[in-house]
């Protein structure tokens, strides 16, 4: 009995073992799988034709890490391509008490201590866009290596996800925004985008208005360019009529 006892305790040992480092980090096959699985849908590629949809989707997955996982600065700085700053307290006037010294002391080390934390969460989602990036899209970036290596030094992501989005939409060097519109056309009437066999048209309307939302997040609102010069209201019309003809190309025309 007590070899039995002893034979299975070894083997856990050494199962237990196989599972883990003496440093204390789990394996490398488990630490890869966690992480394929934590940014898993996020990837930016380059040279594909359906590289604007992966785009899309990718953008809106690294704004939903970004605000589960990390915190809301992070998430605005990926939605809405903004940067968060740390105003400075207010300074204590002349002759302050020794309480307002310490007061304007502790606030300004808070203030400090913030900045820094922000500052390295930037740098790790830096690092998480440059990931995954497919090795095309690396190359194209790496390509412009003076104002990458500018935008390294800084963890300037906003200026990096606008270069990754001007690779994206302007894939030979011509900004041409009838071809964008085009892209766009194809994101949402892309395979999965039509009208499904057994899917109602409340469905079907409630599906596209989401993939809608998605490529207005990033793109802007989904105006033709020839009514980019219009006023608000004949904008908003004109954005409405295109959606329509989008939704009504995309319906079972054999119902």
């Amino acid at each position: 009995m007590s070899a039995s006892v002893s034979s299975n305790t070894s083997f856990n040992s050494r199962r237990s073992a196989g599972n883990s480092r003496s440093d204390g980090r789990s394996n490398y096959r488990s630490d890869r799988t966690n992480s394929l699985d934590e940014f898993h849908g996020i990837k930016f590629v380059f040279g594909r034709p359906d590289q604007v949809p992966i785009y899309l989707q990718s953008m809106k997955k690294l704004g939903d890490y970004a605000g589960t996982k990390m915190n809301n600065n992070m998430y605005k700085l990926v939605k809405k391509k903004v940067e968060t700053t740390f105003p400075k307290p207010k300074a204590p006037g002349k002759d302050p008490a020794k309480h307002v010294v310490d007061e304007y002391r502790e606030l300004m080390k808070r203030k400090l201590d913030k900045e820094d934390k922000y500052n390295e969460d930037k740098a790790k989602l830096f690092r998480i866009i440059m990931t995954q990036c497919s090795p095309e899209m690396k190359d194209k970036l790496e390509a412009q290596s003076t104002e990458l290596e500018k935008l390294e030094d800084d963890n300037d992501v906003i200026r990096l996800l606008d270069m990754i989005k001007e690779l994206v939409y302007n894939a030979g060097g011509v900004r041409n925004k009838f071809v964008i519109m085009q892209s766009l056309n194809r994101t949402l009437y892309g395979r999965g985008n039509t009208q499904r066999p057994n899917e109602s048209l409340n469905e079907y309307g409630k599906r596209f208005l989401q993939q809608v939302e998605v490529v207005e997040a990033v793109w802007g609102k989904l105006v033709p360019p020839c009514h980019e010069s219009d006023n608000a209201k004949d904008k908003e019309s004109a954005r409405n009529q295109y959606l329509a003809s989008l939704f009504l190309g995309g319906t079972d025309q054999a119902r």
